[in-house]
């Protein structure tokens, strides 16, 4: 194994480890009070009422750059309240390792977008395949520009 693949690996272990432990340090406040979503989910629903991105179904193709050429791919969300509530995803490659990789991403990739806010997605490698994403990220940016404007 490339043992600057391993260096990498035990770097991103260490720094999830000390995120893990700052946030298992932090201490409850002193009177012991909730966090504020369970205080008032009256706001917490009424933030998500004003959601910026109309509810609706969206579909758009995303591009990128593999080795071979440019790779096509087609995402549809269905939104509501700005949150992902469903995805499609139709592969469009046409070179035999694009094809492979567009086959990985699809496999994995709902975990990392369906339950999400739509502004929180920031999908760069799935299943192992790093370009697809790129095309993931720019069908979405057309298709929170079209829920923007609905």
């Amino acid at each position: 194994m490339d043992p600057k693949k391993i260096f990498i690996g035990v770097v991103i272990l260490a720094i999830i480890g000390v995120a893990i432990m700052k946030l298992s340090n932090t201490e409850a406040p002193a009177n012991n009070t909730p966090p504020a979503t369970q205080i008032q989910p009256s706001v917490t629903a009424e933030i998500m009422k004003k959601s910026k991105y109309s509810n609706g179904t969206y579909e758009a193709i995303g591009n990128y750059t593999s080795p071979a050429q440019v790779e096509e791919i087609d995402i549809t969300l269905t939104l509501k309240n700005g949150v992902v509530t469903d995805s499609q995803f139709v592969g469009k490659a046409t070179h035999e390792k694009s094809q492979a990789m567009q086959k990985l991403f699809s496999e994995g990739y709902k975990e990392q977008v369906v339950g999400k806010s739509i502004d929180e997605i920031a999908l760069t490698v799935v299943n192992g395949s790093s370009l697809t994403p790129k095309g993931f990220m720019d069908a979405l940016q057309k298709i929170k520009t079209e829920a923007a404007q609905s």
